[in-house]
């Protein structure tokens, strides 16, 4: 069957009686959207009047969070964080006493030759570097846990982009697909009119290479399908090929628009106050103050009570077998050191500082470029959307003059390109409209396990 322009529909024998006679009018149908389901986000997160509908893309998501609990750049990440926790415990120990024991023989002849001491010593006083200590590992330990988060919008991203080759090789591929069924059309309408006589064997060649063009183009679409799902199932450590059907649909446009317009100009500061990266620089550059508290604590001498018992024989001159002591340990260190040390700590803190500040700025400016991406694709599909109709209407015009005599084969084969170039730019649109909103969450450190992301 072919779908004339008015959306009649015709068999094929009849469609090509009424070409031969003077003008069937072809084109390449616009593929439809695909309306997958919606959930509501969080009030929190936008704080628009309302909750808005949120656009939701529910395999993708399904296989975003899995990739974000298994991939093995998450597991360190988690694995490093693990390890700063016990830092903290490590701290908290050194207000507790410290414990030695040692024992020792030698050979002398008169007394005991074995003596055995327990040693006990206990900080009094240390200039606040145990507290200092122990802030600092703290914020270590919070930007670990930051860490892990940055790491999963890193390695989200990287799934977004392969999800984006993903898409725009399936739109090539159905673009091509059904230009390539309109060319095969027009060949079997061209080989009947040089039978006839109508039409010159030249113009069925061009319309030959034209075929082959867009086999080619079909084949590179699926070759570059296959890769893309390939890269995905390596990221997620398994097989995409059940979920590929409904992984190839973008988002509604019409949700997704509708819940661009309902956004304010208040989400981004909220987004980077909440980013995991800013946060992770801001903990940094605490922990670097506290440390630098620790290395002045360092300078200054520190009370230590002490206590230690013999175990051994005593000698005949020593009577007590416990000694309680307390004294002031103090390292001053080689020259001035110390103060050079100080200075050094103090140039690294302003650049922990300096660091919060250029991670803001760099997130800024990705949240505003995807900001700005996802509505200039939204007006971009609008003059597209314009310029197919604009090129179906010409194809129609020029397939009618072409019988007419009025324009030649080439120019009809260059307007069925024009379609196919257009309606092939509108799909990218909406790829790259669905691929700009995830971008824009994902970079405002939204993470699919956490409650802000898509309820």
């Amino acid at each position: 069957m072919l779908e004339l322009k008015s959306g009649l529909k015709v068999s094929l024998p009849w469609a090509l009686a009424l070409l031969c006679a003077g003008g069937l009018s072809v084109a390449v149908a616009q593929p439809g959207l695909v309306q997958p389901a919606e959930r509501k986000l969080a009030a929190a997160l936008s704080a628009p009047a309302t909750p808005s509908a949120v656009p939701v893309h529910r395999v993708f998501d399904d296989l975003l969070s899995s990739a974000l609990r298994e991939h093995p750049s998450v597991r360190s990440a988690q694995s490093q964080a693990s390890g700063a926790k016990l830092d903290v415990d490590v701290a908290k120990w050194a207000f507790w006493p410290t414990v030695s024991f040692s024992t020792q023989r030698s050979d002398v002849q008169v007394g005991p030759q074995t003596s055995s001491t327990l040693s006990v010593q206990q900080p009094v006083w240390t200039g606040g570097a145990l507290t200092a200590r122990v802030a600092a590992t703290e914020k270590l330990d919070q930007a670990s846990s930051e860490q892990v988060a940055v790491v999963q919008g890193e390695l989200g991203l990287r799934l977004v982009d392969i999800w984006a080759a993903m898409l725009d090789a399936e739109a090539n591929r159905q673009v091509t697909q059904r230009t390539l069924d309109v060319l095969t059309r027009y060949q079997d309408i061209m080989q009947r009119r040089v039978s006839a006589g109508l039409s010159s064997n030249v113009e069925l060649r061009l319309l030959a290479v034209r075929v082959g063009r867009a086999q080619t183009d079909l084949a590179d679409a699926k070759v570059s399908l296959q890769i893309a799902a390939q890269r995905m199932a390596q990221i997620l450590g398994a097989p995409v090929e059940a979920s590929l059907p409904e992984l190839l649909k973008p988002i509604a446009q019409e949700r997704l628009a509708e819940w661009v317009r309902q956004q304010s100009a208040a989400v981004f500061s909220q987004r980077l106050d909440q980013h995991p990266a800013v946060r992770k620089a801001e903990l940094d550059a605490a922990a670097a103050a506290d440390q630098l508290v620790v290395q002045k604590a360092e300078r200054m001498p520190k009370l230590v009570l002490g206590y230690q018992r013999q175990l051994a024989e005593l000698p005949v001159t020593t009577r007590d077998r416990s000694t309680w002591t307390l004294g002031l340990n103090y390292t001053p260190g080689a020259g001035l050191a110390s103060m050079s040390q100080s200075a050094a700590d103090s140039a690294r803190l302003q650049a922990r500082l300096e660091a919060v500040d250029t991670v803001r700025q760099e997130k800024r400016e990705q949240l505003l470029l995807d900001w700005s991406a996802l509505q200039r694709e939204f007006d971009r599909r609008a003059s597209l959307e314009a310029t197919i109709s604009s090129a179906s209407d010409v194809l129609a015009s020029y397939e009618r003059q072409y019988f007419g005599g009025l324009k030649s084969w080439l120019e009809v084969l260059n307007a069925v390109q024009e379609l196919t170039q257009s309606e092939l730019r509108l799909a990218q649109a909406g790829n790259a409209t669905t691929l700009a909103y995830y971008r824009w969450r994902l970079r405002g450190g939204e993470l699919p396990h956490q409650t802000n992301w898509m309820q």
